[in-house]
């Protein structure tokens, strides 16, 4: 039995020794940069858009926490969002900007709803 649990212990610590960076802070002074795979997208009152999120460097992508905003919410909401993206709604007819940000970088999109 007891063999079992040395085991058990060794083999925890052969694999997680190698990923101590889990545990270790983001440097908030980091350089990051962060891009939408378009700058300009068109949806119908209604619709669904999306856009995709490219955060640079991708090492750190499980660390980073992303905030959205969207500058006019009578055009546009988001439906939901993660690190690889967004999803919005289409709401009235207009324009509005949205807005990625991760620590001091951002990209911005134009958002354009159609009747």
């Amino acid at each position: 039995m007891d063999t079992k649990i040395i085991a058990l212990l060794l083999i925890f610590f052969a694999v997680f020794s190698g990923s101590c960076h889990l545990f270790e802070n983001i440097d908030e002074t980091e350089n990051v940069a962060v891009y939408f795979n378009e700058s300009n997208v068109s949806v119908y009152e209604g619709g669904l858009g999306s856009l995709s999120l490219r955060i640079e460097p991708p090492d750190g992508l499980p660390y980073y926490t992303v905030d959205y905003e969207i500058s006019n919410e009578e055009v546009a909401v988001i439906f939901r969002a993660d690190r690889r993206g967004v999803v919005f709604t289409g709401r009235k007819k207009g324009s509005t900007v949205i807005t990625a940000k991760v620590l001091d970088a951002e990209a911005k999109a134009v958002i354009n709803v159609f009747e």
